[in-house]
């Protein structure tokens, strides 16, 4: 079967949504990196919203955040004209998700790069994070770095897999290319948890995966474990990775309401670059 995906080597457009915080710092010089390697474009965006905007005052308050985040913005672009590195820059408003994704379809972007600041207890069941859920509702990968990562080079990437599902072949194919646009391993890791894994299973499983990975250096591991999200990212600090690498389940809206994926808790709680896959 032929799986066809984007050449990330000749990658055309990242989106870069920003908040211009010191954490979507962080992301921008990883966003530098891919548009330094791939010749990509960088297209810098920032959403502004409030939740109501039906009084003058509120109107009031409106020009004011965009007056901000323009001269914000301006701020970002002397730093990309420093980088030598092709941009655009867009301040809108609106939901962030809503228009990250607008963007991502009328652009046919390549990659989203942006910054996290994480979650934890109430905030991650009930709240959530604008991060969490534009990986689950772009049709590209999305590359996330959390807050105090200072870039640093990707030599190891653990990809989390279930081993089983055929769904994951062209997220597979995405990773690869990833993998080679940083030079970086893959350690493909499958986390046994409340069941058994025959080694007819293991062996179907490698004989799949490795033409997907073909021209990248791969290696396999399972293990048995009592949480996948947690054992993945121990064993990702185990093995002292570079990045960790799910694919994200594409859920309905009161799905997501009420379910939290492996790969959202991942994303709240990695320490290093997560790259968020997107199940086809």
């Amino acid at each position: 079967m032929c799986i066809f995906v984007a050449n990330f080597n000749t990658m055309q457009t990242v989106i870069f949504p920003t908040d211009f915080s010191k954490g979507a710092e962080y992301a921008m010089e990883y966003a530098i990196f891919i548009a330094r390697k791939t010749g990509a474009e960088i297209v810098v965006m920032n959403a502004y919203d409030l939740p109501y905007a039906e009084t003058i005052m509120t109107h009031s308050l409106l020009d004011v955040m965009k007056s901000n985040a323009e001269e914000a913005m301006e701020k970002v672009a002397n730093r990309l004209t420093e980088e030598k590195v092709a941009f655009r820059t867009l301040v809108q408003m609106g939901n962030p998700i809503r228009l990250v994704k607008e963007l991502v379809e009328e652009l046919n972007a390549d990659m989203v790069v942006l910054g996290t600041k994480g979650a934890s207890g109430l905030e991650e069941v009930l709240i959530g994070s604008n991060a969490a859920s534009i990986l689950h509702n772009v049709d590209c990968p999305v590359l996330s770095i959390p807050k105090g990562r200072n870039f640093s080079e990707i030599d190891t990437i653990v990809y989390g897999s279930d081993f089983r599902s055929k769904k994951s072949d062209k997220a597979l194919a995405e990773l690869r290319n990833i993998a080679q646009l940083f030079g970086a391993e893959i350690i493909v890791t499958h986390v046994v948890v409340n069941y058994e894994i025959d080694e007819a299973t293991v062996t179907e499983a490698k004989a799949r995966i490795s033409p997907l990975l073909e021209g990248v250096k791969h290696s396999f591991e399972v293990i048995n474990g009592d949480s996948v999200e947690k054992n993945i990212l121990e064993f990702a600090a185990t093995r002292g990775a570079d990045m960790v690498a799910l694919m994200s389940r594409n859920y309905s809206f009161f799905e997501g309401l009420f379910r939290r994926s492996v790969s959202t808790k991942v994303a709240y709680h990695s320490q290093i670059p997560y790259l968020a896959l997107q199940e086809k």
